[in-house]
């Protein structure tokens, strides 16, 4: 039944991760960077302080706030704010392509933390490398690029921090303390940007699909119920697991990116995406095994 359960958690994290860049660049390109995480992040907290405040009845707890420093501020705030900064300088499909080399990177901290690298790990990360460079070869790296492989560094920097940092609380609550945190880095960051954050005082009709529908659902379903799936997955079944649990979400976003941003990918693109998807898989499958061993009397070991 566990395994069922993160299956399923893997399976609606790639669904909800795959649509996340060309959804966010509908908006962005309409409202910029800036106003767009703004007001999807206020909407992730005002839904999360409802649920915490008054359905859980739950009190703030400073201890676990300052505990979750760490973590929302790289997870929830600089992440996605990376993500969103690489989508003004790239397409979607380069960026929901390149942050999910994510899990190798996430691997290879692991292995020099524990000092044990495999010959595994050497061959996976080459494959990944490789698929990277084929991938942005007939452009080369731009800034677009280099932002987004610098947020999947972060990102697996934050993924490890998740397992290292415990909270004896429940996910929400874990998300909430996690959104307040982006909440106050963000809001002491505003002053010294050129923000527009009036983009709501001229509603127009047709800002319903392009801005409204993508800032309502980026703050819900990927500043909320993502992250609920997200630290439910590392705490069943492990980091590596986690990490490599995305593997269609590029797929996902290629796919809606095509029909929403008319955005198309080259030959090179598709090699260069096959290599990163082949050295995923490779980790993938092995943890698999891991799964079945013992008789499967214990889920994903690390």
């Amino acid at each position: 039944m566990k395994k069922i359960k993160v299956l399923l958690c893997a399976t609606l994290m790639s669904l909800i991760w795959g649509s996340a860049f060309p959804i966010s660049k509908l908006a962005i390109d309409q409202v910029g960077v800036w106003g767009f995480r703004i007001y999807s992040l206020v909407i992730s907290v005002v839904f999360l302080c409802f649920v915490f405040f008054i359905i859980g009845r739950y009190r703030f707890n400073i201890q676990y706030f300052l505990k979750s420093i760490p973590l929302g501020f790289l997870n929830v705030f600089l992440v996605p704010i990376l993500n969103s900064l690489a989508l003004k300088y790239t397409e979607a499909v380069k960026a929901s392509v390149l942050v999910y080399t994510m899990p190798v990177m996430a691997t290879l901290l692991l292995s020099i933390m524990n000092k044990h690298i495999e010959f595994r790990s050497i061959i996976v990360s080459l494959l990944c490398i490789s698929g990277i460079f084929i991938f942005i070869a007939p452009s080369g790296i731009s800034i677009g690029e280099a932002i987004i492989l610098l947020s999947a560094l972060m990102w697996a920097i934050g993924t490890i921090l998740s397992e290292k940092i415990v909270l004896k609380i429940n996910l929400t609550s874990k998300v909430f303390y996690q959104n307040i945190v982006s909440l106050i880095f963000l809001v002491l960051l505003m002053p010294f940007l050129d923000v527009d954050v009036n983009i709501l005082s001229n509603i127009h009709p047709e800002f319903l699909w392009t801005v409204y529908i993508p800032i309502i659902y980026m703050g819900l379903a990927n500043g909320v119920i993502v992250y609920i799936l997200w630290y439910y997955m590392i705490g069943h079944g492990g980091v590596k697991l986690s990490s490599y649990s995305i593997l269609i979400s590029p797929i996902i976003s290629v796919m809606i990116s095509s029909y929403l941003l008319d955005e198309s990918m080259t030959i090179s693109m598709i090699i260069g995406m096959l290599f990163i998807l082949l050295s995923m898989l490779i980790i993938f499958l092995e943890k698999n095994k891991v799964w079945y061993s013992n008789n499967g009397l214990h889920a994903f070991s690390d």
